[in-house]
């Protein structure tokens, strides 16, 4: 069995166990992977929750994800697979518009889903990248 390693949040308002009391792991490295938990728009440093649009809580989610893996030793770069929640379907191609920006050269994997999502948020993205 592969050896699992709980990674460092980075930044004090990425450690959602912490911050919010969730029971959770905000990344963990397995088996060449990191997988990331489900991750909503909050300040880095503080953990605030930064409510906004498609675009702007799709940016402030990737801008932290791309914190955390580059301080675990990866990047966006690296991603291989993206699952995104997003509370309207008609909000894809905004979705679409932001991502492109991230993800310019062999975008990963993806899985797009409308969901309810919790706290009145927007988007929530979860990612696993290669280290």
């Amino acid at each position: 069995m592969p050896s699992l390693t709980v990674l460092d949040p980075v930044a004090p308002g990425l450690n959602f166990a912490s911050v919010f009391g969730y029971p959770q792991s905000t990344a963990i490295r397995c088996a060449g992977l990191i997988f990331c938990s489900g991750m909503v728009a909050v300040n880095a440093a503080t953990g605030e929750r930064e409510h906004g649009t498609v675009t702007s809580e799709t940016h402030r989610i990737l801008q932290n994800l791309k914190i955390l893996l580059e301080g675990n030793g990866s990047g966006l770069h690296r991603v291989v697979q993206v699952h995104a929640l997003i509370y309207s379907r008609l909000e894809y191609d905004v979705l679409n518009r932001v991502y492109k920006q991230y993800f310019t050269h062999e975008p990963p994997t993806r899985m797009v889903r409308q969901v309810v999502i919790e706290s009145g948020f927007k988007v929530q993205l979860d990612v696993v990248a290669a280290c």
